[in-house]
Formats: structure tokens, sequence, C-alpha cells
């Protein structure tokens, strides 16, 4: 009985060891590391869904609760018999188990056209740019319009079937890019209570030629510090910002479709006047390339299937990474301070 008591305390302080501070340990990170997975593939699926023109849908995790529990048992039995020789049996049993429920909500509703169809705001504008964005990438993800110059209006929504207008927009955030390296350029708001972005330039960038060929683009009659990128402020520029999802459709441009789905017309192919196809790689090259395949990439950043192929983003693709992880953040941010609504889906996993 000494024995069995030792046995059951020894089980019962490895209980506590388990069901505390290690399940932490061992249970957070794995979901961590699925959420972060499963958001990844779930905002690739909806940028393929959009190159087919599927509808997109957006499933967030509204709340994952956990339930551990922690079973010790015991017993002991013996026998005597008339020879004068005793028996003694000791058992024990230890069950160790974790029900998780993960709460499911549907992005809909309000929070669907708040998140998604909402232009960007400014000051998400602003926050991407002090976050360490480069500018150039901020411009060409979230603007349609700066001024006289478009940045591929018509491919913020479905593929158009003829070549978007992009030249000049793509020649002035190479510009803008230019000067922001060379430490000539900052943004921000034009007041403290404002909500207009402007560009504040330096005397040595004023007098570059970048800044001089910048306001022909723009349609600058004359030269001044700050640039203000608002057509309601007197001199402004007008930006035009994108919305979460016209931004989305403007990648999903660089959707790599399998030649089968092309052949059976399943998606639009750009053909410009001379009924040559338009490369599309000449407006999101750089930004974002989603390969596909027949069967499971190796080595993927992130994949899915879907359509009886594989579609990924090589791991070693650091624009196209950077530019994926910018769009997540972007809608996350677009979000506000809405809460999430009750779970309208709850699924046990046992």
């Amino acid at each position: 009985m000494r024995l069995l008591a030792a046995a059951l305390l020894a089980l019962a302080l490895a209980a506590c060891h388990v069901t505390g501070p290690a399940s932490i340990r061992r249970g957070r990170d794995n979901y961590n590391v699925a959420i972060q997975q499963t958001n990844n593939e779930q905002l690739l699926l909806n940028l393929v869904r959009l190159r087919y023109r599927d509808t997109p849908l957006f499933l967030e995790i509204a709340s994952i609760t956990s339930n551990f529990t922690f079973e010790l048992g015991g017993g002991a039995n013996g026998g005597l018999s008339t020879s004068k020789v005793h028996t003694v049996g000791l058992s024990s049993s230890v069950g160790y188990a974790e029900r998780p429920t993960v709460s499911y909500v549907p992005l809909q509703g309000q929070r669907f056209a708040t998140q998604l169809l909402s232009p960007i705001a400014p000051r998400i504008i602003l926050l991407m740019y002090h976050s360490g964005w480069a500018i150039d990438r901020i411009f060409r993800i979230c603007v349609q319009h700066l001024g006289p110059l478009h940045n591929a209006t018509r491919a913020s929504g479905p593929t158009p079937d003829t070549p978007p207008e992009y030249d000049g927009f793509f020649e002035a955030t190479d510009l803008l890019r230019t000067l922001w390296q060379r430490g000539h350029l900052d943004m921000g708001f034009l007041a403290d209570d404002s909500d207009a972005l402007a560009l504040r330039i330096d005397d040595e960038g004023l007098g570059s030629p970048e800044f001089r060929r910048l306001g022909d683009l723009l349609g600058l009659r004359a030269s001044s510090p700050i640039l203000i990128l608002s057509d309601r402020e007197p001199g402004g520029v007008a930006l035009v910002p994108r919305s979460v999802l016209a931004a989305m459709f403007y990648l999903s441009q660089g959707v790599e479709v399998p030649e089968r789905d092309r052949r059976a017309n399943r998606v639009t192919i750009t053909r410009t006047l001379e009924g040559l196809e338009f490369d599309w790689s000449r407006i999101t090259g750089g930004l974002m390339r989603i390969q596909s395949r027949r069967g499971a990439p190796p080595g993927a950043y992130v994949a899915i299937p879907y359509r009886d192929a594989w579609f990924y983003i090589d791991d070693a693709d650091l624009a196209s990474k950077s530019t994926f992880t910018m769009l997540a953040q972007l809608l996350e941010l677009q979000s506000g301070e809405i809460k999430a609504a009750g779970p309208v889906l709850t699924i046990p996993v046992n």
C-alpha cells in the first residue's frame, strides 16, 4: 500500500506538470502555427477564386476554447494461502484528453462592406508607409488614380478583355521610390486635423530631374516642397484609393492559370487591339506571382488545391511573399474597431 500511495503521488505531481504550464508551451505554438497557415491558405484561395470569377468567402476564427482533462486511478489486491505465501498486486491508470472548440464567423453584411468594399483609408496608407513598406509598393496596391494617372483601374475588378492603362502611373511610382530611397521624400498628413496625405520634398529633391519629371506627369505647374495628395485642397493632386477587394482583384491577375482552363474559357484572356495576348506580368511582375501545377508543390510558402490543380507562392519569391503579407495586414487594418459577432458555426473537435 505504501508503494501504491507513492506511485499515485508521483502520477499526481506529473499530472499537475502536464496540464499546467506544459500544456500552454505545447498547445499555444501549435494553435499559432495552424491559424497563421490556414489564414494564408484562405487568402490565397480567395485570390485564385477571383481570377476565375468565383465568389470569395472569408471564414474567420472567432474564438478557440480548449478543455483539458486528466484522470488518475489506482488499485491494489492481495491474497493469502494456507502455505503462508502472500500475494499482492498493484495497478494504476492515467488518462489525458484535450477537447478544443473552434468558433467560425463568415465575413458578411456590414463587416464585409467595411473590410472589403470600403476604400482604404488614408490613415491606413500612412500607417503602412511608417511601418517600413516601400512607397511604390503601397501606391501600386492601394491607389488606382494619382492625378491624371491610372493604375490599371479596370483591373480592380474581374479581368478585363483589353489591356488597362498603367505606364504613367508606374513611372511616377518609380520616381517616388527613387526620391524616397535617397531620403528626399517623406509622407504625412497635411495637418493634425486633416485626412489629406502630403509628400514633403527636401531642397535637394526639389532640384532633382526625378521631381521635375514627376511634376510633368502629374501636371504640376510649380515646384512646391509640399505635394498635397487630395483634390479637396487647393493645388492638390487627386488620390483615389482602392478597396481591399479591388486590390485583391488587381493582384489576382498574377495567378498563372493552367492551360486546360485557358482553353476551356474558364478565365478571361486579355488581348490587345491587334489580337495579341496581353502579358499581365508587366503589371503584377515584382508584386505577385501565383504559380500552378498538377501535384503538390515542394517547398512552397503557401499552397492550396483548387479546380484539380495546386496554386502556390514559391518560398524563394520574396517579392510575392512581401505583397502577400502586406495584403494580409491591409485586410486586418481595414476592419477598424468592429467587434466580431457571435459565432454562427461552432464545431467541436474530438
